[in-house]
């Protein structure tokens, strides 16, 4: 029989636990923020979109002011 591919890779099984074992190492890295934080920052996040919507609605009515002038 002959050989297929690399031999050093290794079987598939034996690359998923390696994968699966680098994922619990880099999940054990990361440090997740505290309730007081996740709420801080969506509060942060549901400011911040308001802002921009009433920004965006801003302009939109200007340019509608103007584009309305130009017409008539």
């Amino acid at each position: 029989m002959e050989a297929r591919g690399n031999a050093s890779i290794g079987s598939v099984g034996e690359r998923s636990v390696r994968y699966l074992k680098g994922v619990r190492t880099e999940f054990s890295k990361v440090v997740w923020p505290t309730p007081k934080q996740t709420m801080s920052y969506s509060g942060f996040v549901v400011f911040m979109t308001i802002f921009v919507a009433l920004v965006i609605m801003a302009l939109d009515a200007i340019f509608n002011f103007g584009l309305n002038h130009f017409i008539r």
